[in-house]
């Protein structure tokens, strides 16, 4: 029994490995998916005579031409094997949520909650973020239905409001890395709700119809055209979620939410660009426009760090690297040591270790961009690292991190 239970962390790390590996293969195909009809849907040609079809496309890949005829009505005969694309979405959702998971559920503790914004359980966490899943899509759905629909402009504006709200509090309710995961499983469940609960019962009713040759519900159909030009919107904020674990001076920054909330309308703004230029709408100056949004919100995040920097610099104050260590030996290297003392890791994290000086400088960067210029660790501040710590590292490190001293 003992062997099994020593066997289990291990087994754990595996099983995040893989359903990793297939969230993204899936995601990959659903999100390609989404590019391709969309782009398909635009570049039809529709002034062909035949009263039949609604529109055609040419195209060559592979080493083969493709012709493909958009009917304006139901075949005559249907085919034997008819392609249905929705599996890349439920499969994309059910992998997402067995990784939130494997990676937040089963390790709330560490990775859900900081006790520097909410004192939560780990019971309570987790009933948090399943209300926040389900609302989100219940929110959009009534949205939806709304008379809001039938202005794009204030339709959108609601949605983006009530998802920076969302953001805003969950950047207060959770640790900033899973409040980001978060906004980005609310997304996914929206678009992977779509999928199953309008998109596909629509073309079931489509289907279904003429197989019956009766008429199909032509506003099911028009919902959900709308349904999948809001997928298609939604890809490049969710893209971004999925990587800003990566770059913690994004959700490690005092105004995280905002900084969200800025990128995901950039990322939507692009795509927006190549919708319209799908459609042979040239608009250039909206991809200058999101150029510079970047770089202003770049400057914004990058400037202050720089001038304290600077300030730390020239205060002219000396610390040991003997009280470095100290701090690092305490705060760190209870997870990134050789043999991890903390229970939730068998080995290291990312297989980073302060053991030796020269691990330590090694890593400099590192500690730097998650301990200093965000806040982001350790996660929910198990350790209780405190801000006088974080400024002698920060101190040390911009005077030179001299480890002889």
């Amino acid at each position: 029994m003992e062997f099994f239970i020593s066997l289990y962390p291990f087994l754990l790390d595996w099983l995040d490995l893989i359903v990793r590996w297939i969230h993204i293969i899936v995601g990959i195909a659903w999100i390609g998916t989404s590019f391709y009809f969309n782009w398909l849907d635009s570049r039809l040609d529709r002034e062909i005579n035949n009263e039949k079809i609604e529109g055609e496309l040419w195209s060559v890949h592979s080493g083969g031409f493709y012709h493909i005829n958009k009917l304006k009505g139901p075949p005559k005969v249907f085919p034997k094997e008819l392609h249905w694309f929705k599996w890349e979405a439920y499969t994309t959702w059910i992998s997402g949520f067995v990784l939130l998971i494997i990676i937040y559920y089963l390790n709330a503790e560490g990775m859900m909650i900081d006790k520097n914004v909410n004192d939560l359980s780990p019971f309570n966490a987790i009933v948090i973020s399943l209300i926040f899943l389900l609302g989100s899509w219940l929110i959009y759905d009534f949205l939806c239905k709304s008379i809001l629909i039938n202005n794009t402009i204030l339709f959108s504006l609601a949605c983006l409001f009530i998802a920076i709200l969302a953001s805003y509090f969950l950047t207060k309710i959770f640790g900033s890395r899973a409040a980001y995961v978060h906004v980005g499983a609310c997304l996914g469940t929206i678009m992977a709700a779509n999928v199953f609960r309008v998109i596909i019962p629509s073309q079931k009713n489509m289907v279904d119809a003429a197989l019956a040759n009766k008429e199909p519900n032509l506003q099911k159909g028009i919902d959900a055209k709308i349904r999948s030009i809001h997928n298609n919107y939604i890809t490049l904020p969710v893209l971004f979620i999925m990587i800003s674990s990566h770059f913690p001076f994004t959700y490690g920054h005092r105004y995280n939410w905002l900084i969200l909330a800025l990128i995901s309308i950039i990322g939507a703004t692009v795509r927006h660009y190549f919708n319209l230029r799908n459609k042979k709408e040239y608009k250039i100056w909206i991809l200058p426009l999101a150029t510079v949004g970047m770089i202003c919100l770049m400057l914004y995040v990058s400037i202050p760090k720089v001038i304290q920097n600077e300030k730390i610099i020239t205060s002219n104050n000396e610390i040991s690297f003997y009280e470095i260590n100290n701090i690092i030996k305490y705060r760190c290297s209870v997870c990134h040591t050789t043999k991890p003392t903390f229970e939730d890791f068998e080995d290291p994290p990312l297989g980073i270790i302060f053991d030796t000086p020269e691990d330590i400088l090694k890593n400099i960067n590192k500690i730097k961009a998650q301990v200093i210029d965000s806040d982001v660790m350790p996660p929910g501040n198990l350790t209780g690292i405190t801000e006088s710590e974080r400024k002698k590292i920060s101190l040390w490190i911009e005077l030179g991190a001299k480890i002889n001293n």
